[in-house]
Parts: structure tokens; C-alpha cells; sequence
């Protein structure tokens, strides 16, 4: 009896699935169209009040104009705004930051702080210098104001440390520095 049932729901599911597509058919072919022309002229035309340019801005009466017909051109007036064909960013803004042509750096001004090791300190009469060595080993000698890399100057020898302040752009444009410390590594130590 279960069966029996549920052939039957099965074949009224097909069925009902079957007449949907033939409406949808017949709607999509146009053979209900005078069945939708006959409920279309049961709808009654409501009245339109025509537009009036009474308490509009000239902004909004000449766009009632031109949507009406009453003008035939529409006029882009670019006062205010920008242009919308122009790229945000201008190749003069760019050009502006670039450093300039590549400099050759000579001497110290090849070496970055970090590519140094501090090796030995100096206190003398015309005042303190510190020994560097790069990473084959060669010295060098440097004293106060020893230009470093790039942008780097020897600002302080104190005891067992060298200070280099390294000059650096902020993204406003204004100078800042970063301080980076070299300290002189004891006997042993890596």
C-alpha cells in the first residue's frame, strides 16, 4: 500500500512539473499574450500632474528641461571640478622625489654601519677615533664626522661605542634620523 502511494505522489510531482513548463512555454512563444492584453486594458491611466519649475534650482529646472525636450544639448561645465580623463598621481610628483643621478661613494661611504665591526677605540689629543674592519678584514679609521653609506655620519666615540645617525626622508618630506650604535666586542666574544 506504501508503494502504491508514493508511485502516485511521484507520477502527480511529474505531472504538475510537466504543466509548468508547458505555461512557461506558452508564455515565453506569446500564446497567453492576448490573456495578458485583456488583464493590461482592465488597468485604468491615472493622471500625471505635469512638472512645474516653481521652487527648483537652476541646477534641477535645466535637467527638467532637457528630460522634457525642451533643450536639445547638455553643456559640461568643468568649473569646480576636476578632469576626469587626468590621472591622479602627475609624473611631476614622481620625478620630484628621486634622489638624483647615482653617486659614486668612495672610501668609507661604501659600507653601511652593519656591514662593520668595531675593533678598537682611541683616545687622543685631537680627539678619539675608533678602528672598523670590514668583512675581509681590512681597517679603517674613523673620527667624528666620518661620512658613513649613503647618508650615515660618525656622530659620538664614547667608550666602548660609536654612534652613527643616519639621515632619512619621512614621508612628509621632513628630515629625521635614525641612530644605529656600533659597540666594541670584548676579547672573545662573537
Amino acid at each position: 500500500m506504501a508503494r502504491m502511494n508514493h508511485k502516485k505522489i511521484h507520477k502527480i510531482s511529474v505531472s504538475k512539473f510537466f504543466f509548468q513548463w508547458v505555461v512557461i512555454l506558452m508564455v515565453m512563444c506569446g500564446w497567453l499574450h492576448g490573456v495578458q492584453a485583456a488583464n493590461e486594458a482592465d488597468v485604468v491611466p491615472t493622471a500625471v500632474p505635469p512638472l512645474t519649475e516653481e521652487g527648483y534650482s537652476e541646477k534641477v529646472q535645466e535637467l527638467m528641461h532637457f528630460l522634457t525636450g525642451a533643450s536639445d544639448f547638455f553643456i559640461y561645465s568643468r568649473v569646480g571640478r576636476s578632469d576626469p580623463f587626468m590621472p591622479f598621481v602627475s609624473e611631476q610628483v614622481v620625478a620630484t622625489d628621486f634622489m638624483g643621478a647615482e653617486e659614486v661613494l668612495t672610501g668609507m661611504r661604501k659600507f653601511e654601519p652593519g656591514q662593520l665591526a668595531l675593533v678598537a677605540i682611541v683616545f687622543a689629543e685631537d680627539g678619539p677615533m675608533a678602528m672598523v674592519q670590514d668583512s675581509v678584514g681590512k681597517g679603517y679609521v674613523i673620527r667624528n664626522g666620518t661620512l658613513i653609506g649613503r647618508t650615515g655620519v660618525v656622530d659620538e666615540i664614547a667608550g666602548n661605542l660609536v654612534v652613527v645617525k643616519q639621515r632619512y626622508k619621512s614621508t612628509a618630506g621632513d628630515d629625521r634620523y635614525k641612530i644605529v650604535e656600533m659597540f666594541l666586542k670584548r676579547e672573545g666574544e662573537l
